[in-house]
Protein backbone atom coordinates (compact mmCIF):
# COMPACT_ATOMS: atom_id res chain seq x y z
CA UNK A 1 0.00 0.00 0.00
CA UNK A 2 1.27 3.51 -0.83
CA UNK A 3 2.42 5.04 2.48
CA UNK A 4 1.97 8.63 1.27
CA UNK A 5 -1.61 7.92 0.17
CA UNK A 6 -2.38 6.24 3.48
CA UNK A 7 -1.10 9.30 5.37
CA UNK A 8 -3.28 11.58 3.25
CA UNK A 9 -6.37 9.46 3.93
CA UNK A 10 -5.64 9.47 7.67
CA UNK A 11 -5.16 13.27 7.71
CA UNK A 12 -8.47 13.88 5.93
CA UNK A 13 -10.22 11.39 8.19
CA UNK A 14 -8.82 13.16 11.25
CA UNK A 15 -9.91 16.57 9.93
CA UNK A 16 -13.36 15.21 9.17
CA UNK A 17 -13.68 13.82 12.67
CA UNK A 18 -12.64 17.18 14.16
CA UNK A 19 -15.18 19.04 12.04
CA UNK A 20 -17.91 16.61 13.11
CA UNK A 21 -17.03 17.03 16.79
CA UNK A 22 -16.90 20.83 16.51
CA UNK A 23 -20.32 20.94 14.90
CA UNK A 24 -21.71 18.47 17.44
CA UNK A 25 -20.34 20.41 20.40
CA UNK A 26 -20.72 24.00 19.18
CA UNK A 27 -23.08 23.86 16.23
CA UNK A 28 -26.14 24.90 18.22
CA UNK A 29 -24.32 27.79 19.86
CA UNK A 30 -22.95 28.99 16.50
CA UNK A 31 -26.35 28.85 14.82
CA UNK A 32 -28.24 30.47 17.73
CA UNK A 33 -27.67 34.10 16.62
CA UNK A 34 -29.06 33.16 13.20
CA UNK A 35 -32.05 31.48 14.86
CA UNK A 36 -32.72 34.59 16.98
CA UNK A 37 -32.20 37.11 14.18
CA UNK A 38 -35.36 38.30 12.43
CA UNK A 39 -35.01 39.70 8.94
CA UNK A 40 -36.96 42.72 7.75
CA UNK A 41 -39.11 40.46 5.60
CA UNK A 42 -39.89 38.16 8.55
CA UNK A 43 -40.68 41.17 10.74
CA UNK A 44 -43.08 42.55 8.11
CA UNK A 45 -44.80 39.16 8.02
CA UNK A 46 -45.18 39.26 11.82
CA UNK A 47 -46.69 42.78 11.63
CA UNK A 48 -49.07 41.61 8.91
CA UNK A 49 -50.09 38.62 11.02
CA UNK A 50 -50.73 40.94 13.96
CA UNK A 51 -52.88 43.21 11.78
CA UNK A 52 -54.86 40.24 10.42
CA UNK A 53 -55.71 39.41 14.04
CA UNK A 54 -56.69 42.95 15.01
CA UNK A 55 -53.42 44.22 16.53
CA UNK A 56 -51.45 47.23 15.32
CA UNK A 57 -47.84 47.49 16.46
CA UNK A 58 -47.27 51.18 17.27
CA UNK A 59 -44.19 50.66 19.46
CA UNK A 60 -40.49 50.35 18.83
CA UNK A 61 -39.45 46.77 19.59
CA UNK A 62 -36.00 45.44 20.42
CA UNK A 63 -35.40 42.66 17.88
CA UNK A 64 -31.93 41.63 19.08
CA UNK A 65 -31.06 38.42 20.92
CA UNK A 66 -31.40 39.06 24.64
CA UNK A 67 -30.36 37.36 27.86
CA UNK A 68 -31.89 37.60 31.30
CA UNK A 69 -32.17 35.80 34.65
CA UNK A 70 -34.58 35.38 37.53
CA UNK A 71 -34.49 38.40 39.85
CA UNK A 72 -34.83 37.90 43.62
CA UNK A 73 -36.78 40.71 45.30
CA UNK A 74 -38.29 41.57 48.66
CA UNK A 75 -40.85 44.24 49.66
CA UNK A 76 -39.29 47.50 50.85
CA UNK A 77 -40.28 48.90 54.24
CA UNK A 78 -38.82 52.37 53.59
CA UNK A 79 -41.89 54.00 51.94
CA UNK A 80 -44.22 53.06 54.81
CA UNK A 81 -41.90 54.67 57.38
CA UNK A 82 -41.43 57.81 55.27
CA UNK A 83 -45.18 58.27 54.69
CA UNK A 84 -46.09 57.78 58.36
CA UNK A 85 -43.53 60.37 59.43
CA UNK A 86 -44.28 62.87 56.66
CA UNK A 87 -48.05 62.92 57.28
CA UNK A 88 -47.94 62.46 61.08
CA UNK A 89 -50.07 59.32 61.05
CA UNK A 90 -51.17 57.50 64.17
CA UNK A 91 -48.49 55.22 65.67
CA UNK A 92 -51.00 52.47 66.49
CA UNK A 93 -52.85 51.01 63.50
CA UNK A 94 -56.29 49.53 63.16
CA UNK A 95 -56.73 46.18 61.37
CA UNK A 96 -59.45 45.54 58.83
CA UNK A 97 -61.13 42.23 58.00
CA UNK A 98 -58.62 41.50 55.21
CA UNK A 99 -55.62 41.88 57.52
CA UNK A 100 -54.55 45.30 56.21
CA UNK A 101 -53.20 47.87 58.70
CA UNK A 102 -54.77 51.34 58.74
CA UNK A 103 -52.87 54.41 59.98
CA UNK A 104 -54.88 57.63 60.18
CA UNK A 105 -54.00 61.32 60.34
CA UNK A 106 -55.64 64.72 59.85
CA UNK A 107 -54.67 65.06 56.20
CA UNK A 108 -54.33 61.49 55.06
CA UNK A 109 -54.74 57.83 55.92
CA UNK A 110 -52.49 54.94 54.94
CA UNK A 111 -53.53 51.35 54.32
CA UNK A 112 -50.76 48.72 54.38
CA UNK A 113 -51.73 45.46 52.69
CA UNK A 114 -50.16 42.09 53.63
CA UNK A 115 -48.29 41.83 50.31
CA UNK A 116 -46.56 45.18 50.86
CA UNK A 117 -48.84 47.39 48.75
CA UNK A 118 -49.42 50.86 50.25
CA UNK A 119 -52.48 53.02 49.55
CA UNK A 120 -52.31 56.62 50.76
CA UNK A 121 -55.62 58.51 50.58
CA UNK A 122 -55.96 62.28 50.98
CA UNK A 123 -59.03 63.98 52.42
CA UNK A 124 -60.45 66.04 50.80
CA UNK A 125 -57.61 65.80 48.25
CA UNK A 126 -54.60 67.92 47.30
CA UNK A 127 -54.98 70.48 44.51
CA UNK A 128 -51.78 70.31 42.50
CA UNK A 129 -52.66 72.26 39.35
CA UNK A 130 -53.41 75.95 39.12
CA UNK A 131 -56.80 76.80 37.59
CA UNK A 132 -55.11 78.41 34.57
CA UNK A 133 -53.05 75.26 33.95
CA UNK A 134 -56.12 73.07 34.39
CA UNK A 135 -58.10 75.22 31.94
CA UNK A 136 -55.34 74.80 29.35
CA UNK A 137 -55.47 71.01 29.85
CA UNK A 138 -51.85 70.88 30.95
CA UNK A 139 -50.36 67.42 31.51
CA UNK A 140 -50.70 66.54 35.23
CA UNK A 141 -47.53 64.42 35.40
CA UNK A 142 -45.07 67.29 36.18
CA UNK A 143 -47.32 68.58 38.98
CA UNK A 144 -47.58 65.09 40.51
CA UNK A 145 -43.82 64.56 40.26
CA UNK A 146 -43.10 67.91 41.96
CA UNK A 147 -45.40 66.92 44.83
CA UNK A 148 -43.76 63.50 45.16
CA UNK A 149 -40.29 65.06 45.29
CA UNK A 150 -41.35 67.64 47.88
CA UNK A 151 -42.76 64.90 50.10
CA UNK A 152 -39.83 62.53 49.56
CA UNK A 153 -42.10 59.97 47.90
CA UNK A 154 -40.40 59.76 44.50
CA UNK A 155 -37.61 57.15 44.58
CA UNK A 156 -34.84 57.75 42.05
CA UNK A 157 -35.46 54.42 40.35
CA UNK A 158 -39.07 55.28 39.39
CA UNK A 159 -40.02 56.70 36.00
CA UNK A 160 -43.26 57.71 34.26
CA UNK A 161 -44.75 54.98 32.05
CA UNK A 162 -48.27 55.90 30.92
CA UNK A 163 -51.65 57.34 31.97
CA UNK A 164 -55.18 55.92 31.92
CA UNK A 165 -58.61 57.45 32.50
CA UNK A 166 -61.28 55.45 34.32
CA UNK A 167 -64.67 56.80 35.45
CA UNK A 168 -63.47 60.40 35.21
CA UNK A 169 -60.30 59.70 37.19
CA UNK A 170 -56.83 60.05 35.69
CA UNK A 171 -54.29 57.47 36.86
CA UNK A 172 -50.60 58.19 36.26
CA UNK A 173 -48.53 55.00 36.19
CA UNK A 174 -44.86 54.98 37.25
CA UNK A 175 -42.54 51.97 37.17
CA UNK A 176 -39.50 50.96 39.19
CA UNK A 177 -36.31 49.99 37.35
CA UNK A 178 -33.31 47.80 38.16
CA UNK A 179 -30.12 48.20 36.13
CA UNK A 180 -32.18 49.74 33.35
CA UNK A 181 -34.82 46.99 33.25
CA UNK A 182 -38.40 47.79 34.31
CA UNK A 183 -39.87 46.00 37.34
CA UNK A 184 -43.53 45.83 36.44
CA UNK A 185 -44.39 44.66 39.98
CA UNK A 186 -42.66 47.71 41.46
CA UNK A 187 -44.86 50.68 40.71
CA UNK A 188 -46.48 53.92 41.86
CA UNK A 189 -49.95 55.05 40.81
CA UNK A 190 -51.11 58.64 41.30
CA UNK A 191 -54.91 58.92 41.17
CA UNK A 192 -56.33 62.33 40.24
CA UNK A 193 -59.90 63.61 40.06
CA UNK A 194 -60.84 67.13 38.92
CA UNK A 195 -57.14 68.11 38.91
CA UNK A 196 -56.84 67.03 42.54
CA UNK A 197 -54.61 64.26 43.86
CA UNK A 198 -56.87 61.91 45.81
CA UNK A 199 -54.70 58.83 46.38
CA UNK A 200 -51.34 57.15 45.80
CA UNK A 201 -50.66 53.44 45.46
CA UNK A 202 -47.07 52.35 45.96
CA UNK A 203 -45.31 48.99 45.73
CA UNK A 204 -41.53 49.36 46.12
CA UNK A 205 -39.27 46.33 45.79
CA UNK A 206 -35.68 45.69 46.85
CA UNK A 207 -33.73 43.63 44.29
CA UNK A 208 -31.44 41.17 46.05
CA UNK A 209 -29.05 40.13 43.28
CA UNK A 210 -27.28 42.18 40.60
CA UNK A 211 -28.01 41.21 37.02
CA UNK A 212 -24.75 42.23 35.35
CA UNK A 213 -23.07 39.29 33.63
CA UNK A 214 -25.89 36.87 34.43
CA UNK A 215 -28.58 35.30 32.32
CA UNK A 216 -29.85 32.80 29.82
CA UNK A 217 -31.22 33.49 26.37
CA UNK A 218 -34.87 34.51 26.32
CA UNK A 219 -37.46 34.14 23.59
CA UNK A 220 -37.31 36.88 21.00
CA UNK A 221 -39.75 39.78 20.86
CA UNK A 222 -41.01 38.32 17.57
CA UNK A 223 -41.84 34.99 19.19
CA UNK A 224 -43.47 36.77 22.14
CA UNK A 225 -45.73 38.72 19.77
CA UNK A 226 -46.77 35.50 18.04
CA UNK A 227 -47.49 33.98 21.46
CA UNK A 228 -49.71 36.99 22.21
CA UNK A 229 -51.84 36.08 19.19
CA UNK A 230 -51.89 32.39 20.15
CA UNK A 231 -52.93 33.15 23.74
CA UNK A 232 -55.39 36.01 23.25
CA UNK A 233 -56.69 35.20 19.79
CA UNK A 234 -58.05 37.80 17.37
CA UNK A 235 -59.07 41.17 18.78
CA UNK A 236 -62.32 42.88 17.89
CA UNK A 237 -62.34 45.86 17.86
CA UNK A 238 -58.71 46.34 16.74
CA UNK A 239 -56.15 47.32 19.39
CA UNK A 240 -52.85 49.16 19.35
CA UNK A 241 -49.70 47.88 21.08
CA UNK A 242 -48.08 51.13 22.29
CA UNK A 243 -45.19 49.68 24.32
CA UNK A 244 -43.14 46.48 24.18
CA UNK A 245 -40.54 46.04 26.94
CA UNK A 246 -38.43 43.26 28.41
CA UNK A 247 -38.44 43.45 32.21
CA UNK A 248 -39.51 41.51 35.31
CA UNK A 249 -42.93 40.69 36.67
CA UNK A 250 -44.73 38.47 39.14
CA UNK A 251 -47.66 38.70 41.45
CA UNK A 252 -46.91 40.15 44.88
CA UNK A 253 -46.51 37.67 47.71
CA UNK A 254 -46.83 37.96 51.45
CA UNK A 255 -43.27 36.68 51.85
CA UNK A 256 -39.81 37.90 52.80
CA UNK A 257 -38.56 37.41 49.24
CA UNK A 258 -39.43 35.71 45.97
CA UNK A 259 -38.16 35.33 42.40
CA UNK A 260 -39.50 37.23 39.41
CA UNK A 261 -39.02 35.83 35.90
CA UNK A 262 -38.15 38.00 32.90
CA UNK A 263 -41.22 38.90 30.84
CA UNK A 264 -42.16 40.67 27.66
CA UNK A 265 -44.75 43.32 28.56
CA UNK A 266 -47.07 44.50 25.80
CA UNK A 267 -49.08 47.61 26.70
CA UNK A 268 -52.27 48.33 24.76
CA UNK A 269 -53.72 51.77 24.05
CA UNK A 270 -56.50 50.95 26.52
CA UNK A 271 -53.96 50.77 29.36
CA UNK A 272 -54.20 46.97 29.68
CA UNK A 273 -50.94 45.01 29.85
CA UNK A 274 -50.17 41.43 28.93
CA UNK A 275 -47.08 39.68 30.31
CA UNK A 276 -45.41 36.84 28.37
CA UNK A 277 -42.84 34.80 30.32
CA UNK A 278 -39.58 35.30 28.42
CA UNK A 279 -38.32 31.80 29.32
CA UNK A 280 -41.43 29.68 28.76
CA UNK A 281 -43.60 31.82 26.46
CA UNK A 282 -46.55 31.33 28.81
CA UNK A 283 -48.93 34.02 29.98
CA UNK A 284 -48.17 35.48 33.41
CA UNK A 285 -51.42 36.39 35.23
CA UNK A 286 -51.83 40.09 35.90
CA UNK A 287 -51.98 41.18 39.52
CA UNK A 288 -55.35 42.16 40.94
CA UNK A 289 -53.92 45.25 42.66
Amino acid sequence: MNLSRAKTILIFAFLGLNLFLCFYLFGNALSEPLRMRVSRKQWREIEEQLERNGYTLAAQVDRSARKSAFLTVSPSKAPEKAIRERFALSPTPLTDSAGALLFEGRQAKLKVFPGGLLRLEFAPGIALMEETAADEEAAPAPFVENFLREKGLAPDEFYYDHATTIDGKTVLHYLQSCEGAPLFSGYLKAIMENNTLTALELSLLEPKKPLQGQGMEVISSARALLRLIEIRGASSPPRQIVKADLGFYSRSYDADEWEMPPVWRFLFDSGESIFINAFTGNLEPETSN
